[in-house]
């Protein structure tokens, strides 16, 4: 077989022992030139893909249960799979994250979305690969490239076999390579978006193992297989300690004994070996009932779930993304750094913020625990804790989104504080002392040089608890808009903009507002914040 070469930079050769060596010199373009991050996802068929997007025949994909259009309307994954659509209700495709795949029939590139997965047409289906790719895109500043060689029903003892175990070189293994080959070689000429770009690889995501899960004999070898095929993987592409994530087979949750416990032992046995910069990815949670999926039968294939193939893809892309922790953090040193400071309004419309603004800024808000946010409160609990808030993450902010006002305006107890339903208790800051303390919290916003954005207090309904009067966020917004005024910053409305589609995002009898209302508010604030950003690197 003649040698294969890849952008000038890697070789295959094939050596009458079989074993295989791809060898990555880079060139002194490298360095010269932008680069785009290569990750190779590679297995059998969960990796190929057969979750369901939008299928939902009565009989053949059980109504519809468990596909993607399904799924997306649970309040869990309303925020976190918004991501994936437009605001128009289309599937969003990345600009700056791409997928190269070889299927049987046909080669597949473009932007990270929905239909990289085996079947042909009108794109029904997805695998790991999507969410993996929504979640290292938004981690790194270069583009990334995701080269998917994936093939169903096979195994890594025979059809994978790498040299390194010894006997026939698996031909999937050969062709997995080859692919790579293509990809790296063609990939800037099909995808426009990294024609000036140097390929570096920069990790591999295996997922596989029901073949081998079958057969005995495959179980007893798949711990040597494994650790022989990682070695030979870097060896070939020549990054001794290249990130390696493996997933482990979840497919139908818990297993006590059996085929599936024995592989999953012969998995976990891989990762307790501790080979450097491999990490272990534990699925079974992933699991969905199979009452509760599209294809009832295909319990190999996740019953083609669609939040089975998210939840993959997301954990996969986390591991990765840790693996790679202080490329990571270099890159985000190289980002915005934006702090978010409010109430629960603030807590609800962060994640949207974080999401939209993900390419361009790191964007921080105060937080009690990693997956606790902090609710900032009114202007007396800000002067309390404004010099820690920005102390954040070594602070160093560029933008700063503020708002104060929800909680000062509330009716509190007066001998207690405990919030009140009573309209002769007093306020919790009077619009006279909510003006002071605003002003002293803005003076030490100022001294940070950061670009700083005042965000108006949303409406109060009829009706709400604690009482707070729906007369009282306009007289505390002017207040805070002459604040503003007098310091030169910019304001962000969300009070005349929320009031203009009440009753499509906010609850009935309540300040706060339902998922779709804080993601429409997200959209705001980060418009606002990247307009704050452009203005800032004029």
């Amino acid at each position: 077989m003649r040698p294969l070469k890849i952008l000038g930079l890697i070789l295959i050769t094939f050596v009458s022992s079989h074993s295989i060596q791809l060898t990555q010199k880079l060139s002194a373009q490298t360095k010269k030139r932008p680069i785009a991050r290569v990750f190779i996802l590679a297995g059998q068929s969960n990796m190929q893909g057969h979750a369901v997007v939008d299928l939902d025949h009565p009989e053949h994909y059980n109504g519809g249960k468990g596909i993607l259009t399904t799924v997306m309307r649970s309040p869990e994954n309303k925020l976190r799979m918004s991501h994936l659509l437009n605001a128009d209700g289309s599937w969003r495709v990345r600009d700056d994250a791409f997928c190269w795949y070889r299927t049987d029939n046909e080669l597949k590139t473009g932007g990270v979305s929905i239909g990289f997965a085996a079947y042909g047409g009108e794109p029904h289906h997805f695998g790991p690969e999507m969410q993996f790719g929504h979640v290292v895109g938004d981690a790194f500043n270069d583009p990334i490239l995701i080269i998917k060689t994936a093939w169903g029903g096979k195994s890594l003892m025979t059809d994978f076999r790498p040299p390194s175990s010894g006997g026939e070189v698996g031909p999937f293994y050969i062709r997995m390579l080859e692919q790579l080959g293509e990809a790296m070689e063609e990939a800037p000429n099909k995808i426009p978006a990294l024609k000036n770009h140097d390929l570096v690889i920069s990790g591999f995501v295996w997922q596989q193992g029901w073949n081998d899960m079958c057969d005995q004999d495959a179980i007893n070898e798949y711990t040597d297989n494994l650790v022989n095929f990682i070695s030979d993987i870097r060896r070939q592409v020549g990054i001794q300690d290249m990130p390696f994530v493996f997933g482990e087979l979840g497919n139908g949750g818990p297993a006590e004994d059996g085929s599936m416990k024995k592989f999953r032992d012969a998995q976990a046995a891989v990762a307790a070996k501790g080979i450097k910069n491999v990490s272990y990815v534990e699925t079974t949670d992933f699991a969905r009932l199979p009452e509760n999926s599209p294809n009832q039968g295909h319990g190999h294939h996740w019953y083609g779930n669609a939040e089975s193939y998210f939840l993959l893809g997301n954990a996969l892309g986390e591991a990765m993304v840790q693996l790679l922790k202080d490329e990571v953090d270099a890159d985000r040193k190289q980002k915005a750094r934006v702090l978010l400071l409010g109430d629960s309004i603030s807590i609800g419309y962060t994640p949207t913020v974080q999401k939209l603004l993900a390419n361009d800024a790191v964007v921080f808000r105060p937080m009690q625990s990693e997956k606790k946010p902090e609710n900032c409160a009114g202007t007396d609990n800000g002067i309390s804790n404004i010099d820690r808030w920005l102390k954040i993450d070594g602070g160093n902010w560029d933008v700063i989104h503020f708002n104060f006002g929800l909680h000062d305006l509330k009716h509190v107890d007066a001998e207690t504080g405990k919030n009140s339903n009573k309209a002769t208790d007093p306020l919790q800051s009077n619009p006279k002392d909510y003006q002071r303390q605003l002003k002293e919290i803005v003076s030490k916003l100022k001294k940070t040089n950061a670009q700083l954005i005042l965000c108006t207090t949303t409406p109060v309904p009829a009706g709400a608890r604690p009482l707070r009067e729906e007369t009282s966020p306009p007289i505390y917004n002017e207040i805070a808009k002459k604040i503003a005024e007098e310091n030169e910053i910019e304001v962000n409305d969300l009070y005349r903009f929320a009031s203009d589609r009440l009753s499509e995002i906010q609850r009935p009898a309540n300040v706060h507002f339902s998922s779709e209302g804080s993601q429409v508010l997200g959209k705001e604030v980060a418009k606002a914040i990247a307009q704050a950003l452009a203005n800032r690197n004029q």
